[in-house]
């Protein structure tokens, strides 16, 4: 998964119930990540059949007993477990 700066900032529009915003965002990406946010943007706005639809496109099972504080913290650590491991990453030697 490759975290990018908009993904931090849907999150924080989401986290700030700023979900215009956070739409605005996620509806530039086209990847697993921004499917998952945007589905639970859908969740947390009530638009179950929608956010099903995101959960299904991001690969994500979707669970609406799980509290959206949590699935919030869970997508923020994937996150950082992703900018870890790029900052962690080494390159290999030019090949000759």
């Amino acid at each position: 998964m490759k975290a990018r700066p908009e993904h931090r900032k849907a999150l924080a529009h989401l986290r700030n119930r700023d979900w215009e915003k956070a739409h605005a965002i996620v509806m530039g990406l086209r990847d697993k990540l921004a499917f998952r946010i945007h589905g639970l943007l859908h969740r947390v706005e009530g638009d179950l059949v929608n956010a099903r639809y995101w959960y299904q496109r991001a690969g994500v099972r979707f669970a609406k007993s799980k509290r959206a504080a949590k699935e919030l913290g869970e997508i923020a650590a994937a996150l950082s477990a992703a900018a870890a491991t790029r900052r962690g990453r080494r390159r290999s030697p030019p090949r000759r």
